[in-house]
């Protein structure tokens, strides 16, 4: 699926609710992975409020060049120019469907030609410090207890880590745990800052908390999908049951076993859900998180 990210500019709350209810239609439809998101600079299109015209003249001199800025314009209004003016207020599915995969389509050949007018380099080593997971470490001796740190990271859920009786845990969408793209983002985009926002609070912490070490282990083996480490090396050396600290690296307690049970052996993902005793998309998901940590191979 194509990832694209919208942001909203000004919307009211009930445009905000009508445009969350399309996303999930369209992503279907189209065979997109739609996110809202709050700040339009990482965005692929923008849905523009009733906003004066100076900050639609800014916003389109800022953007303009490189997003789709839709704007809803009052009747007889005259829509200021730059702007992509849809036939609805807010839009109906179909005309925004149309939009979305045309911005699609936009970020899919300026990425291209990206790729060609830049030469290939080599690629740097992977240094943790400088990773989001070194950042995240670095604040950690700042903490104290009824202090978390929130990490916020554009398009993700939010990751909380606590501090109990000196013990550090982490608490987060299980996503957190196998979605490498979270942990690849540079930490200069990301907001890390403690919080005492009662409901980011409660949302986080609804999820089990997990050990800091286990979530510092996966994120470092995700940021750098898993080649400069030595414990990858071991792991295709020895096999992935007696890799050191793999006990560390599930985040759901099937999981283990789970591994184990694939040591040696070739089988469809159907038959190894049935094993298991678990669905088929609980199973892709350790699967495809293994395979891009290196720790599987597959064919």
């Amino acid at each position: 699926m194509t990832d694209l990210a919208i942001a909203t500019v000004g919307l009211e709350d009930n445009d905000v609710t009508v445009l969350k209810s399309l996303l999930p239609l369209i992503s279907r439809l189209k065979g997109l992975n739609l996110q809202l998101v709050d700040d339009p600079s990482v965005a692929q299109v923008a849905c523009l409020g009733r906003l004066p015209l100076e900050r639609v003249t800014e916003l389109v001199a800022r953007y303009g060049g490189r997003m789709i800025l839709i704007y809803c314009c009052s009747r007889g209004e005259a829509p200021p120019p730059g702007v992509r003016v849809l036939g609805h207020c807010p839009p109906r599915a179909n005309e925004l469907a149309d939009v979305l995969v045309e911005a699609a389509q936009m970020a899919a050949a300026a990425k291209a030609a990206w790729a060609v007018a830049v030469p290939a380099a080599p690629a740097a080593p992977f240094d943790p410090a400088r990773s989001l997971a070194g950042a995240i470490h670095a604040l950690l001796p700042r903490l104290l207890i009824d202090q978390p740190l929130a990490v916020n990271v554009p398009a993700a859920p939010c990751l909380l880590l606590d501090v109990h009786a000196g013990v550090r845990t982490a608490h987060a969408d299980p996503a957190w745990f196998s979605r490498p793209d979270f942990w690849h983002a540079d930490p200069s985009i990301c907001h890390l800052k403690t919080t005492s926002d009662a409901r980011l609070l409660t949302e986080c912490r609804r999820f089990p908390a997990r050990p800091y070490q286990a979530m510092r282990f996966w994120g470092i083996m995700s940021a750098s999908q898993g080649k400069p480490l030595a414990e990858v090396a071991r792991a295709a050396e020895v096999g992935l049951k007696k890799m050191p600290d793999f006990k560390l690296l599930p985040h759901l307690a099937w999981q283990p076993r789970f591994a184990e049970a694939l040591v040696g052996r070739t089988a469809p993902p159907a038959r190894l859900a049935a094993e298991a005793g678990r669905s088929l998309e609980e199973v892709y998901d350790f699967l495809n998180a293994a395979a891009l940590l290196g720790l599987l191979k597959t064919t």
